[in-house]
């Protein structure tokens, strides 16, 4: 079973910008709480060299039909070229929780 509430993964150069695009999604009623991990170490590949940051990471909880604009506000706030963007759906959980999503989100 999954349920209409989504998790989406991001990451920022920052924890100002990861602030900034959390209380953008929140704001608009696109989020109903987005977590920030900061000083998330990454190794990646980037144009053909191998490179290491330190990120912040945002854990956005959402809902299925607000995907979409999650998607363009964090493309158009991002300071990355290629922002990550990873969505997991969410099975299950605390019913009362996403009760609270429901109503915060409408």
């Amino acid at each position: 079973m999954t349920t209409q509430f989504k998790l989406i993964f991001t990451t920022c150069k920052d924890e100002a910008e990861a602030r900034m695009l959390a209380r953008a999604l929140v704001e608009k009623k696109l989020a109903a709480c987005v977590n920030i991990l900061p000083n998330v170490g990454a190794i990646y590949m980037w144009e053909g060299e191998i490179a290491e940051a330190t990120e912040a990471k945002l854990l956005i909880k959402t809902k299925s039909d607000k995907m979409n604009d999650v998607f363009l506000t964090i493309k158009g706030m991002h300071s990355y070229e290629v922002p990550e963007i990873q969505v997991i759906d969410v099975a299950t959980g605390n019913l009362a929780y996403f009760n609270w999503m429901d109503e915060v989100l409408n």
